[in-house]
């Protein structure tokens, strides 16, 4: 009895892989190690086109490829669990999109808003919109012609700062963005491209704000009474030039 494939082919055409692709894979569960020919005769479909199905199918990871010996090649259907990767990727690729989405929207809403030259504030709360602030930093700071950025840095937020973007330090170093921190007390652990100095605070202090300094735009991250952080983007190229000037004054004389 011919096995009914049709949840699997429709499983795989909802995670973007074409239905000669899907027909290919399915059929090739069956016949284990075999030539083009003879998937293309089990599926139906052309031998062209089912080239072109199992050079994607390897691509992604679902079928592999061997030689015989001679100049045939034979394929091999890989284990179905290997769709999870598709969807864990698939779900990657999307989470990337939707926090870039959270960048660029606001920022075309904000153009279209705000005459030129108003400054603009955007609001963000909890661990999601401290990664949005985060991204934006990398996002402006790739795109100046001296990639880098300043800081304020308070112990007390740093640790609630990367809580839904840890690799923000890996990424930045990849985009070549140098920084410079003011630590105010204890600082966090080195990395590249970064120079630091510290401010020393009295123990009475409660310092629960971190600001950074990037392009025309401050970033004012804290967190609220009930432990929540929350940032304020403040977009002005006026601010954002004076709050730079009052920081290198700073750094010269520590």
């Amino acid at each position: 009895m011919k096995q009914d494939n049709s949840e699997l082919i429709g499983l795989l055409v909802e995670l973007d892989i074409s239905y000669n692709e899907a027909s290919t894979y399915a059929a090739l569960l069956s016949l284990k190690s075999t030539s083009i020919r003879k998937v293309a005769a089990a599926t139906g479909i052309n031998r062209g086109t089912t080239y072109d199905a199992l050079k994607k199918l390897v691509t992604i990871g679902l079928v592999s490829v061997k030689s015989d010996g001679g100049k045939r090649e034979r394929y091999t259907a890989e284990s179905p669990e290997r769709i999870y990767d598709i969807v864990r990727d698939k779900r990657r690729d999307l989470l990337d999109i939707t926090n870039s989405a959270k960048i660029v929207i606001p920022n075309i809403i904000a153009a279209q808003a705000n005459p030129a030259g108003t400054p603009l504030v955007r609001y963000y709360e909890g661990d999601d919109g401290i990664a949005t602030v985060l991204k934006d930093i990398l996002h402006t700071c790739s795109r100046l012609d001296k990639p880098r950025y300043y800081a304020y840095s308070s112990n007390m937020v740093r640790q609630y700062l990367y809580r839904e973007y840890p690799h923000f330090t890996e990424r930045r170093i990849a985009d070549g963005i140098q920084v410079r921190v003011i630590g105010i007390g204890a600082m966090g652990n080195e990395a590249a491209l970064s120079e630091r100095k510290i401010l020393p605070n009295s123990e009475r202090d409660v310092l629960s704000s971190y600001t950074i300094i990037y392009g025309n735009k401050v970033a004012i991250i804290s967190i609220t009474s009930s432990n929540t952080p929350y940032g304020v983007v403040i977009e002005d190229a006026s601010a954002a030039t004076m709050q730079r000037l009052l920081f290198e004054q700073l750094w010269n004389t520590l």
